[in-house]
This record gives structure tokens, sequence and C-alpha cells, in this order.
């Protein structure tokens, strides 16, 4: 984590293993979390082109049933579920209708990490620590 006790405004960032479904291939993965914004976790898997943002409703609803985001057919999105032996969490990489990676990680460090997230921003409170100006700015860019 990159967080300390003293600015909980700071980013967080976790480490989670990856074992792709498919290849059984083991992948380093990282959730960050920015508390400016506090709705979306960026997941970066090493090997992977580029990171998949999805809300950390997600993460967090995933752990005991199925749980995703929808995406525009060219971005990414994310796909969570518990395994059928309940000790792993499957997130699933979509774009639009397709599937394009299964990654299993321990789900006991999933729901570890992602309390973590609502610790540093507490549900409900992430409009406070939205900086709007910022947000508009980058809206009319």
């Amino acid at each position: 984590m990159t967080t300390s006790q003293t600015d909980k405004t700071a980013e967080r960032a976790c480490y989670v293993p990856l074992w792709d479904e498919a290849t059984e291939e083991f992948h380093n993965g990282w959730l960050t979390y920015r508390p400016a914004d506090p709705y979306f976790i960026h997941l970066e898997i090493e090997d992977w082109p580029a990171p998949v943002v999805a809300p950390r409703d997600v993460l967090r609803d995933g752990a005991t049933s199925l749980a995703e985001c929808l995406s525009t057919p060219d971005r990414t999105a994310l796909r969570v579920q518990p395994s059928q032996d309940g000790k792993n969490a499957l997130l699933g990489i979509t774009q639009g209708d397709l599937l394009l990676g299964v990654f299993r990680t321990p789900a006991d460090l999933l729901t570890k990490h992602v309390d973590g997230l609502y610790e540093v921003v507490p549900e409900g409170e992430e409009t406070s620590r939205i900086d709007w100006d910022d947000l508009i700015a980058s809206l009319l860019l």
C-alpha cells in the first residue's frame, strides 16, 4: 500500500497474484485506488496491454455473486464472481460482449484489499472526494 496513517488521500496500491484460467500462467496484478476518483479501481496485469478500470463495487459484490460493469465494444470492462470452490475469485476481462481472459486470485486476499478501499473512502462519502473543478475541466477538453 502507498498510504500513510496521516494522509488518507494518497492512492492505495495492492498486489494480487493472478493465474490465467486458460493457460494456468502466473501474472502479477495490482489494484490501484485513487481517492480523488473514489468510485473506480484500476487493475493492472503484468503482460496485459492496458489497465482495466471498473467500479469498486464490482469487486466487492463479486466476492459473493456475479458482478460486472458494462462497456462499449472498444473499452475493456471487468466481470467478477466467486469460483465454484469459493476459495478464489474469478476476474473476467471483457470488451463489449467478448471475453478476453479470466484470471483467478485468492478470494480472501481480494476481499481484504477491497475492504481496505472502503476504509479509505467509506461508501456514501465518494462525492465529497471528487475535485469537481478538475472533472468539469476534463470534460470540456
